[in-house]
């Protein structure tokens, strides 16, 4: 499981919910990405909030890990290192 282990580094830049609906749809979409990051909520010591959907939502595709990939896209490409896998999960 993915999970968010340096909110407060967070820039709210979206890399991770752009790069998370291209691996869903095949472009860049947030409204389709498994991974909702909240600017309105962003607390300079805290981050923004930032969830990942492991359970269907009306909304939003569900977390598949990037299962085609070598490793979860999120992950790759968040520039600040957010994201990392939970032990047992990598």
């Amino acid at each position: 499981m993915i999970v968010i282990a340096s909110p407060d580094a967070c820039t709210g830049c979206l890399i991770c919910e752009m790069v998370c609906s291209f691996h869903h749809i095949g472009k860049y979409s947030i409204s389709q990405s498994s991974i909702k990051v909240n600017k309105s909520i962003l607390n300079r010591e805290k981050g923004p909030k930032i969830t990942i959907f492991y359970e269907k939502d009306k909304w939003s595709p569900v977390c598949d890990m990037c299962n085609l990939e070598d490793s979860p896209l999120c992950m790759r490409f968040c520039p600040e290192n957010v994201f990392k896998l939970e032990k047992g999960m990598e």
